[in-house]
């Protein structure tokens, strides 16, 4: 491991968040960031803004951050044009893209996740589990009880962080990510030496989220750390809003690039995948183990937002196979599926 003698020895990291009329959240976000016991002048936090008509830059102003314009329109619906944007403009060793309804934990988070690259320079990214507060919604606090905030479906189609540790060590897990099949590992630090190798062409590239970690394992790069005691609290709206999230990844973010993600929830050209969404949907229309399972989660975790299981499965499962039936795009998936059997 490098040693660590003196605030100059830490490495310059950027966070780069990208936000469109924000002002609900930001101002905790980058609060998060400032209580950071890292040194200051190592922390490089861009706030990249897609033409924001509240207080969002008014607040964004009051921390020391650098503003980007980002006259993009896309990237008012999703943040994927600004991601991209902040990563040309960033000057610091790892790349971290943080969501600006996320907050740190701790105040050595930064520290805390940049601790496995020193001690091991094979790491190719840092990452944390998601955790539930008490100020957050109960649909919020449910999903954030999973460690990669998922809900239930999504948790049944993937693997989950204990499926790929390969090793413990004292501050952290090594993980090792399989091309094949990995857990949605969404905001983390990434060694920027090994982003360059991804990103050749940022005018082209376009999904610097979760299909980042695979696309480094590809190149090799398939070594990460999950320093799970950091933590984040990362707030998501009720569920009646999660129709717009689903919407949006389902319509804009899925659908019209299925053939060029990296990451996919469910390979619809495996067969065991198609019968497990089967299975799936089965199983959260009989409505009783999904409620069996939220009284357990309630009792698990002591909150009753544990209920929220059965709403949660059964409304977002049928409103997604809505999404998929009315789109064109998903119309032409499932002919094509249906043809094949």
């Amino acid at each position: 491991m490098k040693s660590i003698k003196k605030k100059s020895d830490w490495p310059r990291v950027s966070v780069i968040i990208p936000v469109y009329n924000r002002e609900w959240c930001i101002g905790n976000c980058l609060a998060s960031i400032c209580k950071q016991e890292y040194p200051k002048g190592k922390i490089e936090v861009l706030v990249v803004d897609a033409g924001s008509s509240d207080k969002t830059l008014e607040i964004a102003r009051r921390y020391p951050v650098r503003i980007i314009s980002n006259p993009d329109p896309l990237a008012r619906k999703i943040g994927e044009p600004s991601k991209i944007l902040g990563y040309q403009k960033m000057t610091g060793d790892f790349y971290f893209y943080l969501d600006s309804d996320a907050e740190f934990v701790s105040k050595t988070f930064v520290k805390d996740l940049i601790f496995p690259f020193l001690d091991d320079p094979e790491i190719a990214g840092s990452f944390t589990r998601y955790l539930p507060a008490k100020k957050q919604n109960a649909f919020n606090r449910f999903v954030s009880y999973h460690e990669l905030q998922l809900w239930p479906m999504l948790a049944y189609l993937v693997p989950q962080i204990k499926d790929v540790k390969v090793e413990k060590r004292k501050k952290y897990d090594v993980v090792e990510i399989d091309t094949d099949k990995s857990p949605p590992i969404g905001m983390c630090f990434v060694r920027k030496e090994f982003l360059d190798k991804v990103i050749t062409n940022p005018e082209k590239f376009n999904y610097v989220d979760i299909a980042i970690p695979l696309q480094l394992a590809e190149l090799g790069y398939d070594k990460f750390a999950y320093v799970e005691d950091a933590g984040m609290y990362h707030s998501r709206a009720g569920l009646k809003r999660e129709f717009w999230r689903q919407r949006r990844d389902v319509t804009i973010t899925y659908l019209p690039v299925i053939g060029e993600r990296k990451f996919n929830y469910i390979d619809f050209g495996n067969p065991l995948d198609l019968f497990k969404i089967v299975l799936w949907v089965i199983w959260v229309n009989l409505l009783i183990p999904s409620f069996l399972v939220g009284i357990y989660k309630s009792f698990k975790y002591r909150d009753w937002a544990g209920m929220y299981e059965l709403p949660t499965n059964f409304i977002l499962t049928n409103y997604i196979i809505y999404l998929f039936l009315s789109d064109p795009n998903g119309r032409a998936l499932i002919k094509k599926i249906i043809w094949r059997t």
